[in-house]
């Protein structure tokens, strides 16, 4: 018997930690650009420091997001009220659409780390993104 409860304690505790190292989605919402990340931004960089949302790969809707970090807009949902972005490291690049599901016309946002404001149709319309390429 004892055997049996010294390996099923092992066999638990492996499990437990194969659980905890298994690597965790980029940090994904998390209110940090993190690298391969698209962070959106409340408003234009001309207004420097405001409130950021990250995303990690694919988002068929911003509406039902908020921003995150500190700065003006935190709180307020992203849909319909971002005017800038930046992805942070050089991972992909990011194709931000006007429309929810990833509809309507879309930017193709160069992933260079740099913050840059969206083309003015697109400026407070933004619906959903996705890394196509």
């Amino acid at each position: 018997m004892r055997g049996r409860s010294f390996f099923a304690a092992a066999a638990l505790a492996l499990g437990t930690l194969a659980l905890s190292s298994a690597p965790a989605q980029a940090g994904y919402n998390d209110g940090r650009c993190d690298s391969g990340e698209l962070c959106m931004y409340y408003h234009s960089t001309q207004y420097g420091a405001s409130s950021y949302v990250d995303y990690y790969d694919e988002e068929p809707s911003h509406h039902d997001d908020v921003f995150r970090s500190s700065g003006a807009g935190k709180g307020q949902v992203v849909g319909n009220n971002a005017s800038s972005a930046k992805c942070a490291g050089t991972r992909y690049n990011y194709a931000i659409f006007f429309n929810s599901n990833f509809n309507g016309q879309r930017h193709n946002h160069t992933c260079d780390g740099v913050r840059r404001n969206t083309p003015g149709w697109l400026q407070n319309n933004n619906a959903s993104s996705y890394e196509p390429f």
